[in-house]
């Protein structure tokens, strides 16, 4: 089990990296992230692998959720949010650099807990996982700075309608920010 985590951490940020559809980025993202709850669960720690899966539910739905709401198929579409909501763009932005693992954000905290868990017994393994993840938040990474370097325009200042999606997406990347210290405890 502990090879196929290991493997699954890697093709998943090799594949990714490769990639200019968001839902195939994301999907092989998914791939990686198997791989660290399969490492946990290989070192009998089941509930701490349900727990990364349910962090990982949090911070993968609201994408899928804007995905299909602003119908984007490619990461340069992606720049569509902006010229509907500012604050949906940024909130995006950080459910993304969250997917991808970046301190201080949620997304690290799991793996920061796999990390202290593997390296008692299995170095190579955290070696594989850590090199897997570093691969996804590279290229995560890269959609973020697309995304916050591209020109795009705003529409006037009109009365905007506030939609469930645009609630859902903002709340979650919110606590997004302020969960990372209470997972810790």
């Amino acid at each position: 089990i502990m090879v196929m985590a290991g493997v699954n951490a890697l093709v998943g940020g090799i594949m990714g990296m490769n990639q200019s559809q968001v839902r195939t980025i994301m999907a092989y993202s998914s791939i990686g992230h198997i791989g660290w709850m399969l490492s946990l669960t290989a070192i009998y720690k089941p509930y701490i692998s349900i727990s990364y899966f349910l962090i990982y539910s949090i911070l993968i739905t609201p994408l899928f959720l804007t995905m299909m709401h602003f119908n984007i198929y490619s990461v340069k579409h992606l720049n569509k949010i902006a010229a509907k909501n500012l604050m949906l763009h940024l909130a995006v932005i950080i459910l993304l650099l969250s997917l991808g693992g970046l301190p201080p954000l949620t997304g690290f905290m799991p793996k920061l807990v796999t990390i202290v868990m593997l390296m008692e017994s299995m170095q190579p393994m955290v070696f594989m996982l850590v090199a897997g993840s570093v691969m996804n938040l590279f290229f995560y990474l890269n959609i973020a700075i697309n995304m916050m370097s591209s020109t795009y325009t705003l529409k006037p200042l009109k009365p905007v309608k506030n939609s469930i999606v645009s609630a859902i997406i903002l709340a979650t990347a919110t606590v997004s920010l302020g969960m990372s210290p209470l997972i810790m405890m």
